[in-house]
Parts: C-alpha cells; sequence; structure tokens
C-alpha cells in the first residue's frame, strides 16, 4: 500500500501538535513550580494537594494557638516569680516582728514595709496583656480583686486548642493564685500589718473575730509561699507540655509539606530535560516537514 504525501503530513501535523502541547504543559510547570495546575492534570493529586494543605493549616492554627497560651503562661510564671519574691520579703519582716526582743515601737516601724508589698501584690494581680486582665477568667475586663481584697473575676478556664481533640487552660485564676485556704495574700499581708502597728504577737484562740497576730500571719506567708511554688509548678508543666508539643507539630508540618511538594511542586531538572527532549522533536519534526515538503513539491514539478 502507498503512503501518499498527504497521509505523511497529517502525520506529521498531528506529532508536531502533541509535541507543542507538551511543550506548553511542561512550560507552565516550569513557569509556576506546579506540576498540577489544574485538575485535568491530575485529579486524584489535586484532592491528595487539598488534604495535604487542610491539614498543614489546622497545625498552623494550633501553632498559633500555642504560642499565645505559651505567651501567656509565661508572663504569669514571670508576675507569680515578682509575688514570690516579694511575699518571701514580708515573711522575713514578719520573722522579724515575731522576735520577741523588739520594742512595739520596733514592730510598729516595719508595718510600713508590710503595707507597701501587700499594695504590690495587688498591683501584681492587677496585670494585663493587650488590655486584658488575666487573672480575671472570661471577665477580663475587670480587675481581679476590689478594694477589700474580694475576688470579682470568675471561675471560667480560657481553653484554646493545641492539638486536634486536646485543649489547655491559659490562665490561671486569681482567685487560685493569689490566695491560700480562702484567704488571699493581700488580706495576709493587711493583717500582718495590723498586727506590727498594733504590737500584736498571736490570735486570742478563745474569739475567732479576734484578727490574727504576727505569729499567725507568718504561718499564712509561708503557706502562701508553698501555693506560689504549686501554681508556678502547674504553668511550668503546661509550658513544657507546650514545647514538646511545638517540637511534634513542627516535625508533622515537615511531613506534609514534604509530601504536598512531592505532590504538587514541579521537579525542575526533570522539567528542564523533558523542555530539552521535545525542543530536539520539534526540530526533527521540522526538518522532516521541510523535506516532505520540498519531495512534494518535486514529485509535482515533475
Amino acid at each position: 500500500m502507498r503512503i501518499t504525501s498527504f497521509a505523511i503530513f497529517n502525520q506529521m501535523t498531528r506529532s508536531l501538535q502533541e509535541r507543542l502541547r507538551d511543550m506548553s504543559i511542561y512550560s507552565d510547570r516550569l513557569s509556576s513550580g506546579k506540576k498540577i495546575n489544574k485538575p485535568s492534570d491530575d485529579a486524584f493529586g489535586m484532592m491528595k494537594a487539598m488534604d495535604y494543605k487542610v491539614t498543614i493549616n489546622e497545625f498552623d492554627q494550633y501553632k498559633k494557638n500555642i504560642d499565645e497560651a505559651d505567651s501567656q503562661l509565661s508572663l504569669t510564671d514571670t508576675i507569680m516569680n515578682s509575688v514570690y519574691l516579694q511575699i518571701s520579703s514580708a515573711k522575713e519582716l514578719a520573722t522579724q516582728g515575731a522576735n520577741g526582743s523588739l520594742t512595739a515601737e520596733n514592730r510598729a516601724a516595719i508595718a510600713p514595709a508590710v503595707a507597701n508589698i501587700r499594695d504590690e501584690v495587688m498591683r501584681l494581680s492587677q496585670t494585663t496583656s493587650g488590655g486584658r486582665y488575666i487573672f480575671s477568667g472570661y471577665k477580663t475586663d475587670t480587675k481581679p480583686f476590689d478594694v477589700d481584697f474580694n475576688y470579682q473575676g470568675d471561675t471560667n478556664a480560657m481553653n484554646v486548642l493545641i492539638d486536634r481533640d486536646s485543649t489547655m487552660a491559659m490562665n490561671v485564676l486569681g482567685n487560685e493564685a493569689f490566695s491560700v485556704n480562702g484567704t488571699t495574700f493581700m488580706e495576709i499581708l493587711d493583717d500582718l500589718t495590723y498586727a506590727l502597728e498594733n504590737d500584736k504577737m498571736d490570735q486570742d484562740p478563745l474569739n475567732p473575730l479576734d484578727p490574727p497576730g504576727i505569729r499567725q500571719a507568718l504561718s499564712a506567708l509561708e503557706n502562701a509561699i508553698d501555693q506560689i511554688t504549686q501554681v508556678r509548678a502547674d504553668v511550668g508543666a503546661k509550658m513544657k507540655r507546650l514545647e514538646d508539643l511545638q517540637s511534634s507539630l513542627d516535625d508533622r508540618n515537615l511531613t506534609y509539606n514534604t509530601l504536598l511538594s512531592n505532590t504538587q511542586d514541579t521537579d525542575i531538572a526533570e522539567t528542564v530535560t523533558e523542555i530539552t527532549k521535545i525542543q530536539v522533536a520539534l526540530e526533527s519534526l521540522r526538518a522532516s516537514g521541510a523535506k516532505v515538503i520540498s519531495q512534494s513539491l518535486l514529485d509535482f514539478l515533475n
């Protein structure tokens, strides 16, 4: 069967169109950096890429939540360390005041320093972050304690999602951080101030309404220090958990980004190689086409 020049020309035209289409595909991949630019390129691959992106976005949100929680917990720990130093100073003053060799005037002279510590602890309890009180639970626009040292916040934990099905309270309530056995640190310091001013060593055991003495305030301050230590330990444990989870999320994020890249990103070296092959094929088709057209023209003339 004799193959006509017209059939050969049609075959070359189809081959040329296929090579040009391939050139367009690989050129798009090279310019975009993606081997999937539309669903028709790889529908299944595009679905996988979308799933990977959703998961990566989840990880990014968890990491943002972790950063926010860690920031507030870090601030809380800093504040509680300051409270610890203040209460420790007050304990030293109470120990000094409990010395039996001191006169009433000596004890009264200590009282202003204790009052200053009371006011400083009160100020620390009113710490804000971004204009919000951090020790008031959800009532972030309300100071945690009033002038009589009564807790004004609520008991709600500010939970944040730090992983799938995992939340963490990023706040510490003021009635936990600044009180022990139902008495606020400020009340303890206020009682100590009163006891020093009035040379009151002990509370009357027969009168429950009698204000605490210096020795009772000293014992309460020791309990307050234990409470602060416990609060800081809890905060530290949370921060350690967040650090470990952040590392885990970084690893998982890297894994899914690698999967996403393998699914949708162009292999530049491979793409350049394919383009070079297509260019060679196009050049061969051009040369072959010129030869066929030239031969057909000679046949026509003859």
